[in-house]
């Protein structure tokens, strides 16, 4: 029987030390290139935390090898994945093939037919996914994509390398597979043989060599320049992922649990220099692609103000490379982040969950928002300043007058019962937190109420802690993270009085604050004495937001609306219900439970939801640059619902619900809660 293999360096054996020459100096460039990226990372001796090697390998898995976050668009995802997957197989059949010189032998026979054949595949999807990502920059087909020369040359460096690797490879079939050279299993090195065999051999001898020398040197030259060029992100990003934080979802701003030693100390809170930020957010800045997900999908950046959350990352990550560990991270020179650009921010979540390489840019900008706070910068807005002023003194942030909210508690117990009101010893369904916005707003108020009698309604015993103020977020999302943490505790002994079986909110932000946030905090919590014993009712404590409850109700059939609703209706999704804690179903199978209701979804819903504006804090201060947020929104419900009578937009947010009402008088719809809703389809009693 013929043998049929492999052979290496057909016509260029005097080459072969050149070749692992260049390729050990490669090697040596890559490797030094990656102990400086994590020196970087770990500067001022930082230790990175490292999560169980099972956690790594399954992320690995997950987001590098399956391409999970990179395929969620898919026209990017694709090119992507064909680049991706074509230039990964063909590094896999470099090393088998030096495998086979050097090892064992094992490229032979049919085992070679399909190498070469995968070979094919991977070369052409390799060089489709390279040609499409051309046209897509060079056309804009995705906004705002940087247009630098280098991103070019990068793209056609590859191409060529991939077009001279066929010609290389097709060429050399003259020398060994003359015999059985088959378009079936190399069909683009069989049609390169077909042209090379009608060529005398010595002078196919000259053009190999030359072509080979070429290709070799070219592919060397883009390995090396790794770490100078976009394909950089490799590295960092597959370390990103790797370590990412558990959940598919934005998982909350990461917490400040030495807080009260910056402060004896006089260190500020937050990022104020570059050296004040950790190991994890340098890998942040260090994996961006500039894929520009995370600016196409930010509200703030949409609607004309300047935030753009790939230059924040993007401008952390030039300082950090040009070694300015102690220069101020804010400021108006051109590497430095600008402030209005921080302050912009809604916190929505829509950069987090967005970016492939899973970027928390919410860290970053929460803790330059606490930086500017602990150090009283001039560069924060003074309604934001006003807003915690408020927060200080009357216990939220709108500066209401809490008798108000006592007096109001007091109706509700006139209708509802004294037994509404929670009290000490008495043992509860749900304790309910109604939060600031909905105590204070006279128009946002029927929402609490509807929830109460809906649950009463149901056989439920609900309590309200009277002395329950401010849950804090605005302050956590405003950055004055001194003023949280006393809010954590006062809150936390609040709770640890009454006895109760679940924690219930209708505000998503207080919702996610207590679900998620204020767990953050056990180290914090567990190093005061006065405070330890509040860990223990946080690892019990279950939180639901109504918008779960009530579904629940409906769905089970122990709530049956039996009135017919005559609505237009959309439903707006919130940040922190849907985005940040992956609560979408819910809010809808309450609304379509309602006889005569169907909701019209807005081009924009559930994971690609638009903010309302309220988030970040900015329900309590604006950045006045470009349009509203709330008015781009409210546009958008107003076209899906069309013109037609009674319209409502349906929230299940009182900050959503505050931010449509301002609109809702220019664009002819009504805003109502889903319990509003839900209220009004059932008989009263």
């Amino acid at each position: 029987m013929t043998y049929i293999g492999i052979y290496n360096f057909v016509w260029v054996q005097s080459y072969e030390a050149v070749v692992y020459g260049l390729g050990t100096i490669v090697a040596i460039i890559l490797l030094y290139s990656a102990y400086v990226g994590y020196k970087r990372w770990t500067y001022g001796n930082e230790k990175i935390k490292w999560p169980s090697l099972s956690y790594i390998v399954r992320n690995f898995i997950k987001y590098v090898i399956f391409q999970w976050k990179i395929l969620r668009k898919r026209f990017p995802g694709t090119m992507h994945a064909l680049i991706f997957y074509g230039i990964g197989w063909l590094a896999v059949t470099t090393t088998l093939r030096a495998v086979n010189a050097h090892t064992v032998v094992f490229l032979t026979g049919d085992t070679l037919y399909i190498y070469k054949l995968l070979a094919n595949i991977a070369g052409i999807i390799a060089i489709v996914g390279i040609i499409i990502a051309i046209i897509r920059r060079s056309l804009k087909l995705t906004k705002n994509l940087p247009q630098d020369p280098y991103y070019y040359l990068v793209l056609g460096m590859l191409l060529v390398i991939l077009i001279t690797g066929f010609l290389v490879d097709g060429i050399a079939a003259v020398a060994y597979r003359y015999t059985w050279e088959s378009y079936w299993f190399d069909p683009i090195g069989y049609l390169v043989f077909l042209w090379s065999r009608t060529v005398p051999i010595s002078e196919l001898e000259v053009i190999y060599r030359g072509l080979w020398l070429f290709h070799m040197s070219l592919a060397m030259l883009a390995m090396a320049l790794i770490p100078y060029t976009n394909l950089w992100h490799i590295y960092p990003a597959a370390v990103n992922v790797s370590l990412q934080r558990e959940g598919n979802i934005p998982d909350g701003i990461k917490p400040v649990v030495d807080i009260d030693e910056k402060i004896e100390k006089g260190k500020p809170i937050g990022i104020v220099k570059l050296s004040d930020t950790s190991w994890k957010q340098r890998i942040d800045y260090d994996a961006c692609t500039s894929c520009m997900r995370c600016t196409n999908a930010c509200p703030a950046n949409i609607s004309g103000k300047i935030l753009s959350p790939r230059d924040v990352i993007i401008n952390m990550n030039n300082m950090i490379h040009k070694g300015m560990w102690d220069e101020n991270v804010i400021g108006n020179k051109v590497i430095q982040v600008n402030p209005e650009a921080i302050w912009s921010c809604v916190t929505c979540g829509a950069c987090v969950y967005e970016c492939p390489v899973t970027i928390h840019h919410l860290d970053t900008i929460i803790d330059l928002r606490r930086g500017m706070i602990s150090t009283s910068s001039q560069d924060i807005p003074e309604d934001a300043l006003n807003a915690l002023y408020r927060l200080q003194q009357n216990g939220n942030p709108m500066g209401m007058n809490p008798v108000d909210k006592e007096q109001w508690f007091n109706e509700l117990a006139q209708k509802f019962g004294d037994e509404i009101i929670a009290k000490e010893g008495e043992e509860y369904d749900y304790l309910y937190w109604i939060g600031c916005v909905t105590s204070f707003d006279p128009r946002i108020r029927p929402v609490a109420e509807s929830v109460i009698k809906i649950l009463k309604d149901a056989g439920y015993k609900v309590g309200i802690p009277v002395e329950q103020g401010c849950c804090g977020e605005p302050a956590r999302s405003i950055g004055d993270e001194a003023l949280y943490v006393e809010y954590i505790k006062m809150n936390l002994e609040m709770l640890n009085k009454y006895k109760f079986k679940k924690l219930l909110l209708n505000c998503p932000h207080g919702f996610n604050n207590f679900k998620n946030n204020y767990k953050k905090y056990k180290s914090y919590l567990l190093k005061d004495e006065s405070t330890k014993g509040y860990v223990d009712l946080l690892e019990k404590l279950e939180v639901e937001h109504h918008s779960v409850v009530l579904s629940k109700l409906v769905m089970e059939g122990k709530i049956k609306p039996n009135k017919e609703l005559r609505y237009v209706l959309t439903y707006h999704d919130p940040c922190y219900l849907g985005r940040w804690n992956g609560i979408y179903n819910e809010p809808r199978e309450v609304i379509n439970k309602v006889n005569g209701l169907r909701i019209k979804e807005m081009p924009r819903n559930r994971e690609n939801s638009f903010c309302c504006g309220g988030g970040g804090g900015q329900l309590f201060y604006e950045i006045k640059r470009g349009q509203r947020i709330s008015t781009m929104r409210a546009e958008e419900a107003s076209k899906t619902l069309g013109d037609s009578d009674n319209k409502v937009v349906a929230v299940a947010c009182p900050f959503c619900n505050t931010m449509f009402r301002g609109e809702s008088g220019k664009f002819g719809f009504n805003v109502k809660d889903i319990a509003e809703i839900l209220n009004e389809s059932l008989d009263s009693k």
